[in-house]
């Protein structure tokens, strides 16, 4: 894409000025729920669907904003549960002890997918949010 890292506040309102479409998805890799809240709300109406990234851990907030924009602030992760954000529990403790000795390994066990589909009409306006959390026992 022809855009430099920036404010995504103000580069998402550049880059909507140039699409002439009605379906648009914004996913928002962001740590604060405060940036993701902010720009849901702010897109609200002009998009059909803005989610979050980045915690890897699911939020329960999912909603139709008042303008018919859906909302998520993180969709979660796929992977191991009994982890820290598909880690060994072991080696994420060690690392903020400051006892970490390699390199992070995937936690063994059951999986869990986790997301959110959006019910979008063909106007671009979202009806309906869901989240969905599916687990997957490891034989």
């Amino acid at each position: 894409m022809d855009y430099t890292p920036d404010n995504p506040f103000q580069l998402v309102e550049r880059i909507l000025r140039k699409i002439q479409t009605k379906l648009i998805l914004v996913e928002l890799h962001a740590e604060a729920t405060s940036e993701k809240l902010a720009m849901g709300r702010m897109l609200d109406g002009q998009v059909s669907a803005v989610w979050g990234t980045h915690t890897h851990v699911q939020t329960a907030d999912e909603r139709v904003n008042p303008k018919g924009t859906g909302y998520i602030t993180d969709l979660g992760m796929t992977g191991p549960y009994h982890s820290v954000l598909g880690v060994r529990i072991e080696q994420s403790i060690a690392m903020f002890r400051g006892d970490l000795t390699e390199y992070f390994k995937t936690a063994p066990g059951d999986c869990a997918v986790s997301g959110a589909v959006f019910d979008i009409e063909r106007g671009g306006k979202c009806v309906s949010v869901e989240r969905v959390w599916k687990e997957y026992k490891v034989r």
